[in-house]
């Protein structure tokens, strides 16, 4: 009781917290009215491997034939709207996702659609809500700053408001990471190390976009010399692949479902979304900037150069950091500037997948978020802060999510919202991108005092 009297001592903590539970009962209401048209592909799918299906779930007569006889399903059901409406819309089911996610949709279904995608949109709203507030606490935000990085993005975000309209993973992989910034956050303990590698071998295998995560953790062993570390978090990475794919593989029934699903995914990835399917691919967006025709043959091994060369340039910002700090050893090895480091190091995986991928719908955005927190964490320095500092760690990383917010900017700039959106997010993720870039080579530092992010006290 103390610890919650302490917490809202200051009114505005209290004040912001009452209009975060009504922001939260508004996103409810919210996606109660969305149909889930992303949700209803991998509910289809994992309710179908549920039901021990006779069709394989990545061949291409499945997508038609499984789309038919859940809409058949669907016609016999009397209270089921949007059920319906899915099993109307989908005519062919285009189930790009791993086993895996669909492993964990089998987890949380029932049979029962409208249920289940109550229950989706449920936990995408939690998983949201508790990253956010764990990256902050860990980060040493006061409650109430918590709660103002947390409000606007239930209210305003784009990327959360898409994910709720068509029922993604975005909010769950938020949430991995979030848990993520949790287990890396008790290091002293080698079993959080290995816990922490395993976490992201499964976040990996679940949607394998953020494979820049686990290439940055990795390197940011590799570049402190820290080999002991670098083994320890590469055989929970490994363990927490091979747990995925076999039990997905157990659950689906084939020793072959990794090796059809991955023969599947490289015809979609070679395959070109352009912007008016809400496809807002930075990647494509500048190379076609440059020429027209790039960006409509950025291979699957161009992706994956790109994710390659972006951390490599980040990590080597990192080494110039760390290697112009002429600290001590101890200060070096100090818990929480390692886990400002490791936090970071995360995050810019996140934007590496956004600069990377040439499939980058608006919900991946979400993505974002840890960059956004770690950006704007507590400043340990007492005083004002100088001019590149307030620019990198204040100034750019709200401009990032402000203009990823549903506002009137589109009007202003006299621009509709998808021609809005295409150019804000590939604004959004190059200036985080440049942003972290700045914090590896000259922002991160040991402490952060938690008083600093107070308000300070009347005399």
């Amino acid at each position: 009781m103390n610890g919650i009297g302490q917490s809202f001592k200051n009114p505005l903590s209290l004040i912001l917290a009452a209009l975060t539970t009504l922001a939260l009962l508004g996103a409810w209401q919210f996606s109660k009215e969305s149909p889930g048209v992303d949700y209803y592909v991998a509910w289809v799918a994992a309710d179908a491997v549920n039901n021990d299906t006779p069709h394989k779930i990545y061949d291409s007569s499945s997508r038609y034939i499984l789309a038919v006889l859940y809409r058949n399903k669907a016609d016999a059901q009397k209270d089921a709207p949007r059920q319906k409406q899915m099993a109307a819309y989908r005519t062919e089911l285009h189930m790009t996702a791993t086993p895996f996610l669909y492993w964990i949709t089998g987890l949380l279904t029932t049979g029962d659609y409208e249920r289940d995608l109550t229950l989706w949109h449920l936990l995408s709203l939690v998983f949201v809500t508790i990253s956010i507030l764990v990256m902050c606490r860990l980060l040493k935000y006061s409650p109430a700053t918590s709660l103002a990085i947390l409000l606007p993005i239930l209210v305003w975000f784009a990327p959360l408001q898409s994910d709720l309209r068509v029922g993604n993973v975005n909010s769950f992989q938020l949430g991995l990471i979030g848990l993520i910034f949790w287990l890396q956050s008790r290091q002293a303990n080698r079993g959080y190390l290995f816990a922490t590698g395993l976490a992201i071998g499964l976040l990996v295998m679940f949607k394998p976009n953020l494979g820049p995560v686990a290439l940055m953790f990795a390197g940011g062993w590799l570049v402190r010399g820290q080999f002991m570390q670098l083994g320890v978090s590469l055989a929970g990475m490994v363990t927490g692949a091979l747990t995925a794919v076999l039990t997905s593989s157990i659950w689906v029934g084939s020793a072959t479902v990794w090796p059809d699903w991955l023969k599947f995914i490289q015809l979609v990835v070679g395959h070109s979304f352009g912007q008016k399917s809400g496809n807002y691919a930075s990647v494509s967006q500048i190379s076609s900037s440059i020429s027209p025709l790039v960006s409509s043959s950025i291979s699957p091994l161009g992706q994956l150069s790109t994710a390659i060369i972006l951390s490599l340039l980040c990590l080597a910002c990192f080494w110039w950091g760390r290697r112009r700090v002429n600290a001590s050893a101890s200060e070096l090895d100090d818990k929480n500037r390692l886990f400002v480091e490791n936090s970071l190091l995360i995050a810019t995986g996140c934007i590496i997948t956004m600069l990377a991928s040439t499939l980058v719908w608006l919900h991946y955005y979400l993505l974002i978020i840890p960059m956004l927190i770690v950006a704007l964490r507590p400043w340990q320095e007492a005083g004002p802060m100088k001019f590149v500092p307030l620019m990198m760690l204040r100034v750019l990383p709200v401009v990032a999510m402000v203009i990823l917010m549903e506002t009137a900017l589109p009007v202003i700039f006299g621009s509709d919202a998808k021609s809005f959106r295409s150019v804000a997010t590939t604004v959004s993720v190059v200036t985080l991108l440049v942003v972290g870039l700045w914090q590896f080579a000259y922002g991160i530092t040991g402490q952060v005092d938690p008083e600093l992010d107070e308000a300070p006290a009347a005399h």
